[in-house]
């Protein structure tokens, strides 16, 4: 394995299925998995920082980046198999998992299927375990209304889907405003999951529910969830009151990884540090 470089490499997680991934370090692992169209290459700052310490590991899941495009499992209990299929064929021990927005669902899915053996701490990156529900003082994705109007109205044709992908990354992911080259680099990397993947997988993230599991997580390894500041008033109570034992950050906007990788990379370290206590 080269220590200077992030090696690409593929598993193979089913017939004529492979997983794609970027790997670059030695030591104890830290697993980061992007959010819905986006690909492990979106955490290339943790890649570089990270990796003079600890083995990382960048996801594409199933259906993003360049893994394989598939009719089937685009969900998040398949995602979360197919974690675990890599943190076993990799041997690994001692991993910190790092979700980012329905990354998340993939960590939660994780637990679920595999347990607690080979963690040594969770990190969730700006989405709620719980993304629908009624009720306005619960931190969700929106209302029903509007989730049933991006996943009935505007994921089923890539012209549309391509622009709501658009939208959300100006306003939502990020806080400043993004040059030509910055924005089309962001948008090619969401273009290789096709709309219609986009769209299973929205659709199965919206109606998902891992509350039971981030409140499990949360009492058996260390856990941290980082917010984005836009909803910072009602998110950061929802983990308060749901799963007090998590602790929060609150920085940036969605896409913070990317945007202020410092401040980021300086509190993953002190989550890191304590996993060591």
């Amino acid at each position: 394995m080269s220590k200077d470089r992030a090696e690409s490499k593929f598993l193979t997680v089913g017939p004529d299925i492979q997983v794609h991934y970027w790997d670059k370090g030695e030591g104890d692992a830290i697993v980061f998995i992007p959010g819905l169209t986006f690909s492990g290459e979106i955490f290339r700052h943790q890649l570089e920082h990270f990796s003079d310490r600890h083995r990382v590991i960048a996801v594409d899941p199933r259906g993003q980046g360049l893994s394989t495009k598939t009719v089937y499992g685009n969900d998040y209990v398949t995602h979360g198999a197919d974690v675990r299929r890599l943190v076993d064929a990799l041997s690994l021990e001692n991993v910190t998992l790092v979700g980012w927005s329905t990354g998340n669902l993939e960590v939660w899915s994780y637990l679920e299927q595999a347990g607690y053996d080979k963690v040594a701490g969770v990190v969730t990156i700006d989405m709620s375990p719980l993304p629908l529900c009624e009720d306005p003082a619960w931190w969700t994705e929106g209302t029903p209304a509007e989730l049933s109007e991006v996943a009935t109205r505007v994921l089923i044709h890539p012209e549309s889907a391509e622009a709501f992908w658009d939208e959300y990354l100006t306003q939502v992911m990020m806080q400043r405003e993004l040059d030509e080259d910055e924005h089309e680099y962001l948008m090619d990397m969401s273009r290789r999951t096709p709309h219609w993947v986009a769209r299973q997988l929205f659709c199965d993230a919206i109606l998902s529910d891992y509350l039971e599991v981030a409140r499990t997580a949360a009492k058996t390894v260390p856990t941290l969830m980082y917010v984005a500041e836009h909803w910072a008033d009602v998110a950061e109570p929802f983990c308060h009151a749901q799963f007090p034992e998590t602790s929060t950050c609150v920085m940036g906007g969605h896409l913070m990884a990317y945007e202020y990788p410092e401040r980021f990379n300086a509190r993953l370290e002190e989550f890191l540090e304590s996993e060591r206590r």
